[in-house]
């Protein structure tokens, strides 16, 4: 049985690329160099670790809503890869259900 989303697949994907290139950005690169102040670089960190946080939420309750076989090992990749472990999965998501 396929279950939706909590969030919409078009809102939720583009969360997730935003958390992840915001996170690999604010922690490799210094983005005052750029021009940026210190506090915008904190508060694109915090809004990246949001974006990360909400989606590793979403997709966990979601594995588990369609009861995927390997829904410990997503789980798992979803918290140590956050973001992407979750792209990918919104990629492939039609297909991993489509298997369970």
């Amino acid at each position: 049985m396929k279950n939706d989303l909590l969030i919409s697949r078009n809102i939720l994907f583009p969360v997730a690329v935003f958390g992840l290139i915001f996170t690999v950005c604010t922690i490799n690169i210094d983005l005052t160099s750029f021009g940026l102040p210190l506090e915008a670089g904190k508060i694109l960190t915090y809004t990246a670790l949001l974006c990360n946080f909400i989606t590793v939420i979403v997709l966990i309750i979601d594995v588990f809503k369609n009861n995927l076989s390997t829904k410990y090992l997503w789980s798992l990749g979803f918290l140590f890869s956050g973001c992407i472990g979750g792209v990918y999965y919104l990629l492939k998501r039609d297909s991993f259900l489509s298997k369970a």
